[in-house]
């Protein structure tokens, strides 16, 4: 659940995907053997879900979750630009590779460091750090024009 609400920022959308999440794991529970990392396998699973239910409606966080700047809140269309931005950003994430996608929203919106990403997505630390430099550099690549404004 807390994973899904720091991605999403909404506690009712964030116990959807909580919901949809133990869907998908009763589902596939045919297919599992003994040497599944539970813990690993459940925080990927919720992180995709999360995206995917962010991509699909268009998740704009409430205005008490977002930080107020007071240099930008002065102009008028910043709230529009702020939820703008992150729909972008949202499907900008949708059309990253599964690994890069991953590794930034656990690093970059978790705040996990390289080692515990590198173990919850079953790759090596630098393998972490080279899926999210490529990510960093698509992000800015797509949202460059935007983010010049």
């Amino acid at each position: 659940m807390n994973t899904a609400t720091r991605i999403l920022r909404d506690p009712q959308k964030a116990q959807d995907v909580h919901q949809e999440v133990f869907l998908k794991i009763l589902r596939r529970w045919h297919k599992f053997n003994g040497d599944v990392n539970w813990p690993a396998y459940l925080y990927r699973t919720t992180v995709r879900t999360a995206v995917d239910f962010a991509k699909d409606s268009k998740v704009v966080p409430p205005p008490e979750h977002r930080r107020p700047n007071p240099a930008k809140e002065e102009r008028p269309d910043w709230r529009l630009r702020a939820a703008e931005l992150q729909q972008k950003l949202v499907a900008c994430l949708a059309k990253l590779p599964k690994r890069q996608a991953d590794v930034f929203v656990l690093s970059r919106i978790e705040g996990l460091e390289y080692d515990r990403v590198a173990e919850l997505i079953g790759c090596s630390k630098e393998t972490a750090r080279v899926h999210l430099h490529r990510a960093l550099k698509r992000l800015a690549r797509e949202l460059s024009d935007y983010l010049r404004k």
